[in-house]
């Protein structure tokens, strides 16, 4: 390992490290500290010492929205090598939600546009959908889409075709009817008159299109940005373009480093 930071993320009692372009995960039950003291001291060269930005740490009670970026608390010294930095989460009351790792995405945006005005979308395994202005997170929405597609679905990953867009507009105009729709998707399955990769796009198609449904809000009429890459990125640009909306992209890891500068820059 050649840098000097990494990010870690806490969630559902899972540790997952990034380094880099490397993720790490392991399980960490009571101990993050221990966890994370596991997984990276083995990956730091003689004498090398690291700064850890870390979201969904223990004791770190979440701000609420509206707000500007939290600033991290003061830095724990799990090693002689290894400084933490826990940032605080987000939450909001109505309706009810929680983000902490987007964080860092938020706070990278707004390092390379300051004066960004409109909705951050943030595909993973927990999507939010953040809207910003005048440099504060004013609202957000967040969902488990992909965590429920990577469950439902062996070959999420498979190329993108018509079955996909119609299954948007089908999720989009009868959201309702989401888990019969879904189901319909196994039947076809097992009835042979579906393929794997045909199963895989039309339930990542009804998936993205029910939640585009409920997260309209937060995109209609809106600037949007989708910070992600890859085939889930593919999927969320190529919906929300369906329904009209003028959406950049924009490169993650560019975003969460920008976003780790940000929090180990003063105040």
């Amino acid at each position: 390992m050649q840098q000097d930071w990494a990010a870690a993320e806490l969630a559902g009692g899972e540790l997952r490290l990034r380094l880099g372009d490397e993720v790490l995960a392991v399980p960490c039950g009571d101990d993050p500290a221990g966890a994370l003291c596991t997984l990276l001291l083995p990956r730091l060269s003689l004498g090398q010492a690291v700064t850890v930005v870390a979201t969904g740490w223990p004791g770190m009670a979440p701000i609420a929205v509206p707000c500007p970026i939290p600033r991290p608390a003061t830095a724990l010294r799990l090693d002689p090598r290894i400084s933490l930095h826990p940032v605080p989460g987000l939450m909001q009351d109505r309706p009810v939600d929680l983000i902490q790792a987007q964080v860092l995405l938020v706070a990278g945006h707004l390092a390379e546009d300051p004066d960004f005005d409109g909705i951050l979308c943030l595909p993973g395994r927990q999507t939010a959908w953040a809207q910003v202005s005048a440099q504060e997170i004013v609202s957000f929405r967040s969902f488990l889409t992909a965590e429920i597609l990577s469950t439902l679905s062996h070959d999420p990953e498979a190329a993108v075709t018509a079955g996909f867009d119609d299954a948007v507009s089908q999720a989009m105009s009868r959201p309702a009817a989401l888990a019969a729709e879904l189901s319909s998707v196994r039947a076809g399955l097992g009835l042979g008159r579906l393929d794997g990769p045909q199963a895989a796009d039309r339930l990542a198609g009804l998936l993205i299109g029910a939640e585009l449904a409920a997260a309209r809000p937060w995109w209609l009429g809106q600037n949007v940005v989708v910070i992600a890459g890859g085939w889930l990125a593919d999927r969320y640009l190529r919906a929300l373009a369906a329904q009209g909306v003028a959406v950049a992209q924009a490169d993650p890891a560019q975003a969460l480093q920008r976003g780790i500068r940000t929090m180990l820059s003063p105040a």
